[in-house]
């Protein structure tokens, strides 16, 4: 196994909060097949937990839905949680490839806030200045005990992972193309949110920050009064409409997303800053994308064209799939990206 590296065939897997999802493809060069595809929901805060009896729980979870999906592939690429996820993005003049290697060394000691020996980190180059020939390269780490985590997890499932990538790097895989100069992927999950600039198809800028779905739920619960499940149902079925229920529920959920929304705005112009180019399109997924009017309110709020992600665009299936896949869309964006490594 490999950071961020491996080449074989396997199924896409992303352990969410709330969900396990899992997806395997056949084809490649971008045009890609469905061959299985499926969703388990488990426990609130189980895959935040290290201890071996949660991770047994997990395991089992996930074989039921291996089976269940008819995945019979052991190879797997999964998903690094981004919170667990360090990024930057370092400017280097031209050097060859071991130069860039051992200067890599010491820009990760810069720019991680932890230790190296405590990191596993790879890097990109994601451009170069045709005039100057300037290097712009991505480094990513993740904390070695997150990984050995995961890593456990998946030995417990009987499973060989060929790669562990970020959320971010599946999505921009899914969700963009080669022919897109520049967009936002703006991925509003339930506990965490995930912001992305994509340019022609490679990921620039990602961030990645605690404040989600799950906030605007509480927060309808605690503005309405009600338990947390019936929160949830009128946040999916009211969502920022303002003239239903007298606007409560849209005044409850807009602050939180307000603030998921400033921390957008700031990557925009921070992205303007770097490149000199803005950002014209934001491409929306999660599941608190599904809410009525989220698009809508999310333009008025940027000024920016939103559309809704679609991660099945380059993936045939059945027909018979139609109405499952359409249902579940939003939320396999990083399953789907992670199948679709080569």
């Amino acid at each position: 196994m490999t950071l961020f590296g491996g080449n074989t065939k396997h199924f896409g897997l992303d352990i969410g909060t709330n969900a396990i999802r899992v997806v395997q493809l056949s084809g490649g060069s971008g045009k890609f097949t469905l061959d299985a595809f499926g969703v388990a929901q488990i426990p609130p805060g189980l895959t935040q937990s290290d201890s071996k009896l949660d991770q047994q729980k997990i395991a089992k979870i996930l074989n039921e839905l291996l089976k269940s999906s008819q995945i019979t592939d052991r190879e797997v690429v999964s998903a690094i949680p981004g919170t667990s996820v360090f990024n930057a993005v370092v400017k280097m003049p031209p050097m060859s490839q071991a130069e860039l290697a051992k200067a890599i060394t010491y820009q990760a000691e810069q720019n991680i806030p932890l230790k190296l020996d405590e990191v596993k980190y790879d890097w990109q180059v994601i451009k170069q200045d045709p005039d100057t020939k300037e290097l712009t390269v991505m480094i990513i780490a993740a904390a070695k005990i997150k990984v050995q985590s995961l890593m456990n997890l998946f030995e417990k499932a009987d499973l060989n992972v060929q790669a562990l990538e970020t959320a971010t790097v599946a999505m921009a895989r899914s969700l963009t193309n080669e022919a897109d100069p520049v967009v936002m992927i703006l991925d509003i999950g339930s506990t965490t949110t995930e912001i992305a600039v994509v340019e022609k198809g490679i990921l620039v800028q990602t961030r990645s920050f605690p404040l989600a779905g799950f906030a605007m739920t509480r927060s309808v619960s605690k503005n309405l009064g009600l338990d947390m499940s019936q929160a949830e149902q009128f946040k999916v079925k009211f969502g920022l409409a303002q003239d239903k229920l007298e606007g409560q529920v849209f005044k409850a959920i807009e602050p939180t997303l307000r603030s998921i929304l400033e921390e957008a705005v700031r990557s925009m112009k921070f992205y303007q800053e770097q490149s000199g180019s803005t950002v014209p399109r934001i491409v929306l997924t999660g599941a608190s994308s599904k809410m009525p009017l989220m698009p809508q309110y999310i333009k008025a709020f940027t000024g920016t064209e939103v559309v809704l992600g679609n991660p099945w665009n380059k993936v045939s299936f059945k027909q018979e799939y139609n109405d499952k896949v359409n249902e579940i869309s939003a939320e396999f964006a990083t399953a789907i990206g992670l199948a679709m490594r080569e």
